[in-house]
């Protein structure tokens, strides 16, 4: 149980580089495509010897940038369902639930200047952000 609430905790904290990283990997997906060498000239420093490989450099490039893009997509895919599963639990919070994981996870304010934002007690803000930790690893771990 106690994993779960770090495990969630933790998916808030990083909630911002994850939407940051898709971002950076969809950029990666789109040089990768772009970026081709082709053919290239051939080195003679070293006699070469005839082997049974009926693949080319160029078939070589291609597969080897399909393997790199599909690795790529599945990563994305995997923070892209993280993002959405957090964006549906959150969904289902209270507008003051809603704030307080905003701020303390998001924009990573300390307890004191939550609950003067919102006119609570530091106290209360901490043991309503743990229900409310609950109640969200309960969406999102089904």
């Amino acid at each position: 149980m106690r994993d779960k609430y770090k495990k969630i905790e933790g998916l808030l904290w990083d909630y911002k580089n994850m939407k940051a990283e898709i971002k950076n990997v969809e950029l990666e997906i789109e040089a990768l495509k772009e970026d081709y060498e082709g053919c290239v000239a051939i080195s003679y420093k070293e006699k070469s010897s005839p082997t049974n490989k009926f693949n080319s450099v160029v078939e070589n490039e291609v597969l080897n940038r399909e393997k790199k893009i599909n690795i790529l997509q599945k990563k994305k895919r995997i923070n892209e369902i993280q993002i959405q599963k957090i964006d549906n639990a959150l969904e289902t919070l209270s507008d003051t639930e809603k704030r307080i994981i905003e701020l303390r996870y998001f924009y990573k304010l300390q307890f004191k200047q939550i609950a003067e934002r919102l006119c609570m007690n530091e106290t209360y803000c901490i043991q309503f952000k743990s229900k409310i930790l609950h109640k969200l690893e309960w969406l999102v771990f089904m």
